[in-house]
């Protein structure tokens, strides 16, 4: 089971493709982690990006790929792997100036 810290929304996957859609919000940025079904059932692989909101208080956001944090989609293989990258991503996100890694 994935952590409840800083979770903002637990949703079916949006896109209609089965699983299950965790959301993550510190300050504008957060993390949205995707669990997809795959053909053998013992498999379970998890998507996750860092994303950033569009508004303060809504929860629509776009996929940020350009943190230190993240460059690009990661791929994790069971939930304790997603945790341990979660505690990072929180760390991470409440440093008043984690931007500076940004590039936009």
């Amino acid at each position: 089971m994935l952590t409840e810290e800083n979770l903002v929304l637990t949703r079916s996957e949006p896109n209609g493709n089965g699983g299950l859609q965790f959301v993550y919000r510190i300050n504008n940025y957060g993390v949205a982690a995707v669990n997809f079904p795959t053909q053998d059932i013992t498999q379970l692989e998890w998507t996750v990006d860092v994303i950033k909101f569009r508004t303060a208080d809504g929860l629509q956001y776009d996929l940020c790929h350009t943190t230190d944090l993240a460059k690009k989609t990661l791929t994790f293989r069971n939930d304790r792997a997603v945790n341990e990258f979660l505690e990072k991503a929180f760390v991470y996100l409440k440093k008043p100036n984690f931007t500076e890694g940004v590039v936009e």
